[in-house]
């Protein structure tokens, strides 16, 4: 098997075959990582193609070093982008109707608590706790990605945590 290293630099010289198996690896972590920062499935999976379709376009630029960490921080900056061009937020109709998913109940309120507990988060804490928690970053490589020191990002994820289980911890008494 082919390191992630080895198939960047064939995808430099042109290997559509090795990008292909590089989104095949990262692509659960990077849709997982956009879902959360949108907090939409549907916007999460429009800025995880886009990561990878600017990653191909930027694919020379790899130097190396951890390629989960490099594509976390290109779909980390396509996140800041996409949230620019938000001007308006739509507004909720309330004459909608209302489709059911075809889903477990249980499963269904673990991803709403979830949702639910990261919305509890400033913003900051939910950048870094997706980008270390859910994405699996070490501190050091979430600091590279936003830009942010590592002790930012450390008390970040410290507090988020922290705030994510008092909030998930009420949500089961209530």
């Amino acid at each position: 098997m082919r390191s992630d290293p080895d198939l960047a630099h064939a995808a430099a010289k042109g290997s559509e075959t090795a990008f292909a198996e590089l989104v095949r690896r990262h692509q659960a972590r990077v849709r997982g990582m956009a879902r959360r920062l949108t907090g939409s499935e549907a916007q999460g999976d429009d800025i995880a193609q886009m990561t990878f379709l600017a990653a191909w376009q930027k694919i020379a630029t790899y130097a190396g070093g951890t390629f989960s960490a490099w594509i976390c921080t290109i779909c980390w900056r396509e996140f800041l982008q996409w949230r620019r061009r938000q001007k308006m937020e739509i507004e909720f109709d309330e004459t909608a109707e209302i489709i059911p998913f075809d889903r477990s109940a249980s499963e269904t309120e673990t991803k709403m608590d979830l949702a639910r507990a990261l919305d509890s988060l400033t913003e900051a804490q939910r950048v870094c706790v997706v980008l270390c928690v859910a994405a699996g970053l070490s501190h050091r490589e979430a600091a590279e990605a936003t830009g942010w020191p590592l002790g930012t990002v450390k008390s970040h994820v410290l507090r988020g945590v922290a705030q994510m289980r008092s909030c998930l911890a009420n949500a089961d008494v209530a």
